[in-house]
């Protein structure tokens, strides 16, 4: 099936892309439409990971005690999460 470009702009678009990659107007357009289609979907599937990585947050801030919300740790507490000793490792 054939592709009619009736936009000069696109069609001048297509040419000028398909001299600088040194091929075809039709190759040049797929590629730029294959291109573009990679492109929303990596866009999506990032942002179903940023939508699930808010969620998870969400979650843990609900289960955390009220009187946790907002504290900051203490250098002991730091340092018990991190496995120091007295020795200082």
């Amino acid at each position: 099936m054939a592709l009619n470009l009736k936009n000069p702009e696109v069609d001048s678009l297509a040419v000028e892309v398909a001299a600088l990659a040194k091929e075809s107007k039709t190759e040049a357009v797929r590629r730029a439409l294959l291109e573009r289609k990679n492109r929303l979907i990596e866009s999506s599937a990032a942002q179903t990971r940023s939508q699930r990585g808010a969620s998870i947050l969400r979650d843990f801030r609900a289960s955390l005690p009220p009187e946790h919300l907002g504290r900051g740790l203490s250098r002991a507490e730091e340092d018990e999460i991190l496995g120091f000793g007295p020795e200082g490792y």
